[in-house]
């Protein structure tokens, strides 16, 4: 199971942040006070996470590159940022990243990454649009089963095997942000549910086959019908514009 995954901790916000071309070093674009990221060693965990976005922290442990171009320019999943070497899907990294701020929120968080993968990894990008599928996440007929969260301290997403994801008090864009992973697709949130949940999903597939299956996923529902059985939540699919993000250009990192 790809560690994006995510996800995701997964960035949790919606606003597509504008720039295309790494920050002119001449404009003082924003940027972490320190920063950190070394390589992980083979092998590597079959899953993914902590990621933590929040109080100024960019915390990845460990981050598929593509994943974390994918966050820092707002496109998900990582699957719509196209190009680039193949070691960005192979190759892993702690990222660990902390600004001056203690208060700089996910909107700073993502333009300060952008800074960084600019000077370490010397990345540039481009935007288009293509017409592709999309999802939109609703609350099913019998209504939402999302747990909200009691109290907020930190939103926190792991994924200790295949099939399965545990989320604290997150908001939705953090599932929708997982399910376009897995899905390999975006996916928008249509819910109307504004709060911060407690959340686990436990599914097989879409990204296997009945016949390869596992013997402890075979019993389990498809990613669609976890979502509403688990969540009492629904995916609809439909066609429209999608974002990409095109890498023109990147290199390993440089030391720390």
């Amino acid at each position: 199971m790809r560690t994006l995954s995510l996800f995701f901790a997964i960035g949790f916000l919606t606003a597509q942040i504008d720039g295309q071309s790494p920050p002119n070093a001449a404009s003082a674009p924003p940027a972490f006070d320190v920063a950190s990221i070394r390589p992980v060693a083979r092998p590597y965990p079959s899953g993914g996470g902590p990621w933590t976005v929040a109080h100024g922290r960019f915390i990845a442990q460990p981050g598929w590159v593509r994943a974390v171009i994918g966050f820092a320019y707002n496109v998900l999943p990582p699957v719509k940022v196209h190009g680039g070497p193949t070691w960005i899907d192979t190759d892993r990294y702690n990222f660990e990243a902390k600004a001056d701020d203690p208060n700089a929120g996910p909107d700073q968080i993502r333009v300060m990454m952008q800074t960084l993968l600019a000077d370490r990894f010397k990345l540039v990008v481009h935007r288009e649009t293509q017409e592709e599928q999309v999802y939109t996440l609703v609350v099913g007929k019998n209504g939402s089963k999302m747990q909200e969260a009691k109290e907020v301290r930190r939103t926190h997403c792991d994924f200790p095997g295949p099939g399965q994801i545990v989320c604290t008090e997150g908001e939705l864009v953090g599932l929708t942000s997982v399910l376009s992973s897995m899905l390999e697709s975006p996916v928008l949130d249509n819910t109307g549910l504004k709060g911060f949940y407690n959340f686990s999903l436990e599914f097989a597939g879409p990204r296997w086959r009945s016949k390869d299956l596992p013997s402890e996923l075979s019993s389990r529902p498809d990613i669609f019908s976890a979502v509403q059985e688990q969540l009492g939540l629904k995916l609809e699919a439909k066609k429209g514009p999608v974002e990409i993000l095109v890498v023109d250009h990147i290199e390993r990192p440089s030391e720390n």
